[in-house]
């Protein structure tokens, strides 16, 4: 999937948003991602990023062992 990133106008946002709204009613596959999203997302990816590089990342049964408590 392609992602677009726009910065513009309010009153040019409210259009493109428009126009993808009717895409959409058309049953076109569309996410709308705003900056507000996108910068959370690509801050908890660059955090993972550098857990992993510090290693201090855990296995699937690590956690699940602590998730249920088992010793």
């Amino acid at each position: 999937m392609q992602t677009l990133h726009i910065n513009t106008s309010n009153v040019v946002a409210n259009e493109i948003l428009a126009f993808l709204e009717n895409l959409s009613k058309k049953g076109k596959e569309i996410e709308i991602i705003d900056d507000k999203i996108f910068q959370f997302e690509k801050k908890g990816i660059n955090t993972a990023l550098l857990e992993e590089q510090k290693g201090e990342v855990f296995s699937s049964d690590e956690l699940l062992k602590e998730f249920f408590c088992e010793d």
